[in-house]
C-alpha cells in the first residue's frame, strides 16, 4: 500500500509528533520520511535552548525542515507557530516553495501538544486551510517509569491518538507490561511498537491506528473539537521543575577532555540529569558531531556528514529544577577538565 497523507475537504494535513525528552521523535520522523508518498511533507521542528541542535539531526532530503528555536511549542504557539503555518501556505500558493500536502510538527520534549491543536482551531485562517489529524506520542518504555514523574510526560500521553513505543528491543517484558497497564490511566489510544524495519505496510498500519483513514481524528481522551469546548483545549504554559542549561562552546574540543568532562558531569548530577544533546567539533577534525545522553545512558558521538556549516556548537542539558547551582555544567570544564 502506498503511503499517502489523508486530508479532509482538501485541506493540508497536520500531524503532531510528541514525546518526552530523548524518546526518539526525530529518529522516528526520519524513518517515516523515507517512505514513498512523503516527498510533499514539511517538518516543523520545535526546539528548546539557544542552539539549533535539532536542525542538524536531520539526514533526509525528501522534506523541508523549519526550526522554531528558543522555547517549547506551548510557549510559542500564539506567535511563531501560527505565523510559520501562514507563511508556508502563502509561499506555496505564490510558488515560492514547492507545494506540500502534509505537515509534521515535532514538538519539543517538554511541550504540551494541545497548543498546536488549539492554534489550528482558534485561528480562522488556519482552521479553513489546515486539518489536524491527530497526535502521535513516542514513549521510551525503558525510562517510562522515571519520566512519568514529570507532568509534561503525562500531558503528552493524554493528548495521544496513537502511542508508539521506542526502545522495545532493549526493554524487558516487565517494562513493556508495566507501561501498557499504567497507560490506560492516561489514554485509550492504541499502542504499538515502532517497527524495526519501516515498510509501506507498517506505515499504513500506523495511519489506520491514528484514525486518519476516514479523515477523522481520534483526538485522544480530550474529545471532539467543537464550539463551546475550546476552554478545555487551551494549552498549559507552566512546566514542572525542569531547568534547561545551554553551554555554548566557542572552539573545538579535545576528545579526551570532553569525555572526562562528561564523565564528571554524569557522576555529580546522577539522577538529576534527564537529557543532554550536543553539537560538537573536535580538534584536528573538521566534521560536526551529534552527541546524546538520556538519563544515565550515554550514546556514541555521531558524525554528521550531511551538515556543512553551523554558526554555533554547544550542549543543552535538561536537569531537575532543584539541582544546586554548584553542580551545573560550565563551559570551562570542557576545555580544562
Amino acid at each position: 500500500m502506498t503511503m499517502t497523507a489523508f486530508d479532509s475537504n482538501g485541506t493540508i494535513v497536520v500531524t503532531a509528533v510528541t514525546g518526552f525528552l530523548g524518546s526518539g521523535k526525530t529518529r522516528f520522523i526520519n524513518q517515516l520520511l523515507q517512505q514513498p508518498g512523503m516527498a510533499n511533507t514539511v517538518v516543523i521542528v520545535n526546539e528548546i535552548g539557544q542552539l539549533g541542535i535539532d536542525q542538524a539531526n536531520w539526514s533526509f532530503v525528501q522534506a523541508s525542515v523549519i526550526l522554531l528555536e528558543g522555547g517549547c511549542l506551548c510557549c510559542q504557539m500564539q506567535g511563531s507557530m501560527s505565523a510559520t503555518l501562514q507563511r508556508l501556505f502563502t509561499d506555496a500558493l505564490a510558488r515560492k516553495i514547492p507545494r506540500f500536502n502534509h505537515i509534521i510538527v515535532e514538538t519539543s520534549g517538554l511541550a504540551d501538544p494541545s497548543a498546536l491543536r488549539f492554534t489550528l482551531y482558534s485561528d480562522f485562517f488556519l482552521k479553513e486551510r489546515f486539518f489536524y489529524n491527530g497526535c502521535i506520542c513516542i514513549v521510551d518504555v525503558v525510562n517510562a517509569d522515571k519520566q512519568s514523574a514529570y507532568v509534561e510526560w503525562s500531558r503528552q500521553l493524554v493528548q495521544a491518538d496513537l502511542v508508539l513505543l521506542s526502545r522495545t528491543d532493549v526493554a524487558t517484558r516487565e517494562q513493556v507490561r508495566e507501561f501498557t497497564q499504567n497507560a490506560t490511566s492516561f489514554t485509550d489510544a492504541p499502542a504499538m511498537a515502532i517497527p524495526a524495519f519501516f515498510s509501506n505496510h507498517a506505515v499504513s498500519d500506523m495511519l489506520v491506528a491514528l484514525g486518519t483513514s476516514t479523515g477523522q481524528p481520534r483526538l485522544g481522551r480530550m474529545g471532539a473539537l467543537r464550539p463551546g469546548r475550546t476552554g478545555a483545549l487551551r494549552p498549559v504554559f507552566a512546566h514542572s521543575a525542569i531547568r534547561t542549561i545551554t553551554v555554548e562552546l566557542s572552539r573545538p574540543l579535545r576528545r579526551s577532555v570532553f569525555n572526562r568532562a562528561i564523565e564528571q558531569i554524569l557522576a555529580r548530577l546522577e539522577t538529576r540529569l534527564i537529557r543532554a544533546k550536543a553539537l560538537l567539533r573536535f580538534v584536528d577534525d573538521p566534521q560536526l558531531y551529534l552527541f546524546n545522553i538520556v538519563h544515565s545512558q550515554r550514546y556514541p558521538a555521531r558524525r554528521l556528514d550531511h551538515v556543512q556549516k553551523t554558526k554555533q556548537t554547544g550542549i543543552v542539558f535538561f536537569v531537575a529544577g532543584d539541582t544546586p547551582q554548584t553542580l551545573l555544567p560550565q563551559a570551562d570544564e570542557f576545555y580544562y577538565s
